[in-house]
């Protein structure tokens, strides 16, 4: 069973390059992970200061290996330094064929 995480950024103007800049540091280093499926950000075509986040990982044990990774607390650290507010949410998935 997959585990799909999904959810926005609204980044205060004033750290949207610092914000960006956090989320190139940890952006290829997890794509790079054994357990990443998908790992992405992306800016929202209406409002330039809110991003969007998915991720997509093989399972549970994956997504924890992920959270001890120096990439991810490095990226942890520098988001709680920024005016942002996030909506996260954990979801659980399966591949299906169409």
């Amino acid at each position: 069973m997959y585990v799909i995480i999904g959810g926005t950024f609204d980044v205060d103007a004033a750290d949207r390059d610092k914000f960006l800049k956090v989320v190139e540091a940890v952006t290829a280093p997890s794509r790079a992970e054994a357990g990443c499926v998908k790992y992405w950000f992306s800016a929202s075509l209406e409002n330039s200061n809110r991003f969007h986040l998915f991720e997509c990982w093989k399972d549970q044990a994956a997504l924890e290996e992920h959270f001890k990774t120096p990439h991810l607390l490095k990226f942890r650290e520098d988001v709680g330094k920024l005016k942002l507010t996030r909506d996260i949410t954990r979801f659980a998935g399966e591949e299906i064929n169409i």
